[in-house]
């Protein structure tokens, strides 16, 4: 037996704690769900605490592609959601047991200049 990851796995997470946002990538607005982590995370190793790397969502891969978005094209563009505007500074493709194509690319952020 298989497990499709976006059926049976992704497909319930985005749905319960997906947001809609748009990704403006040069002229072209498009519409995507997102799971957000822009609060930053404290972890204790070792008996120190570290935080997280900063801003940042989850997006698939499979949505980036059906709207035309390949690797790359992200970075720098703006995306909103939650009432809130960012540039993206980085995109790394996370993957999937069934394949780069198939995963999630974790989106980190920086906030947009207000004004």
């Amino acid at each position: 037996m298989s497990v499709d990851f976006n059926t049976d796995c992704y497909d319930p997470v985005y749905s319960v704690l997906g947001v809609p946002a748009t990704l403006t990538v040069a002229a072209t607005v498009v519409e995507l769900t997102v799971l957000d982590k822009t609060r930053r995370k404290t972890v204790a190793s070792g008996g120190a605490e570290v935080s997280s790397v900063g801003p940042g969502v989850k997006v698939r891969m499979l949505e980036l592609a059906a709207k035309g978005i390949t690797v790359g094209q992200w970075d720098g563009a703006l995306l909103t959601f939650n009432g809130r505007s960012w540039i993206v500074r980085k995109g790394d493709v996370l993957g999937s047991p069934n394949g780069e194509d198939l995963g999630q690319v974790w989106l980190l952020l920086k906030e947009a200049a207000v004004g």
